[in-house]
């Protein structure tokens, strides 16, 4: 997300509600809590055969790539990405309750990361790295080798840009900004699904479907959150 001086004195009119927030919450929760039951029941050591001809052809391109500077270039773009919305949401309050939106953009997260979990324990889906003859046959001892679908790093980003332009959106910030704002919550988890893609820890149609689930519930969650006569 980018910051410019249009963000100052700009309020959005989006809203926290004690039930609503206790709703999202707990299904945020209950969702990661599934993942981490499946987690431990997936903890015993298993056998992985992979055939790259089984994989789609929009994936098989990727096999035989792998780049650790890429994933650690990918969380350095998490952090970077992350600090810039939450600082982009609390200038645009010009102090005016400025931890409700970063609220709004912390529940975004709590329910993508957890749908991420518990989908990606379902899946188990080996990650490119294992298809790849001269790869690591394993590089995480916690069993995260079969956790590619979909990109947990692409569905966050994803979630925390498009929640961000959407507060903005709601606001009274210069046409502008929030333009900007938009193409940046666009271009950042785009640019983190390459990375990840050519970290080998993903592959194409995992960071899309991560793409397309975090900038849905990055928009829904500050919808829920508009005045009700506005819905």
């Amino acid at each position: 997300m980018l910051l410019l001086p249009g963000a100052l004195a700009a309020q959005t009119d989006l809203r926290l509600r004690a039930g609503r927030e206790a709703a999202i919450l707990g299904a945020g929760m209950v969702l990661h809590g599934a993942g981490q039951w499946q987690h431990l029941q997936h903890r015993a050591p298993v056998r992985i055969t992979v055939d790259p001809l089984r994989l789609p052809g929009i994936d098989r391109g990727v096999v035989g790539h792998w780049g650790a500077p890429s994933n650690q270039a990918s969380n350095i773009l998490f952090g970077a990405a992350t600090a810039a919305s939450l600082a982009t949401v609390l200038i645009n309050q010009h102090g005016q309750r400025p931890l409700e939106p970063v609220a709004i953009v912390a529940e975004s997260v709590l329910l993508t990361s957890g749908l991420t979990n518990t989908v990606k324990e379902i899946a188990r889906r080996p990650r490119p790295y294992l298809y790849d003859p001269g790869g690591p046959r394993t590089v995480d001892a916690s069993g995260g080798d079969l956790l590619s679908f979909w990109s947990g790093h692409t569905a966050n980003m994803a979630s925390i840009t498009f929640s961000t332009a959407y507060i903005v959106q709601r606001s009274d910030a210069s046409p502008a900004l929030k333009t900007t704002t938009w193409i940046a919550a666009a271009l950042a988890p785009a640019a983190m699904g390459y990375l990840r893609v050519r970290a080998a820890r993903h592959f194409p149609t995992d960071v899309l479907a991560g793409y397309a689930v975090g900038a849905a519930v990055g928009i829904l969650v500050p919808y829920l959150h508009r005045p009700l006569e506005k819905r």
